[in-house]
């Protein structure tokens, strides 16, 4: 019998894993939050985007490899995407 799909691979935009693979996403260095402090909006969540200063240390390289963390591709999408236990 085979196994269901894990949730934490499973692509956001068609909910298959069947074109995913693991691969280390480039995030960006900040989010806007931390450059433009005035202009965030409280209680506001990109869900679109991700920035080192939104992730939990645990889960990030040494610099200067930062900005790269463990994640997940789907090739029948072009969309990256991280789980969500390496945010803060």
């Amino acid at each position: 019998m085979p196994s269901s799909p894990s949730a934490a691979n499973t692509c956001p935009r068609c909910h298959s894993d069947a074109q995913v693979k693991a691969k280390l996403v480039l995030i960006g260095r900040a989010s806007p939050r931390l450059l433009f402090p005035d202009e965030e909006r409280a209680g506001y969540r990109r869900r679109d985007q991700l920035a080192i200063d939104e992730c939990s240390t645990e889960n990030l390289q040494k610099a200067p490899l930062q900005q790269f963390v463990p994640g997940f591709y789907c090739h029948a999408c072009g969309v990256g995407f991280v789980t969500n236990s390496i945010l803060k």
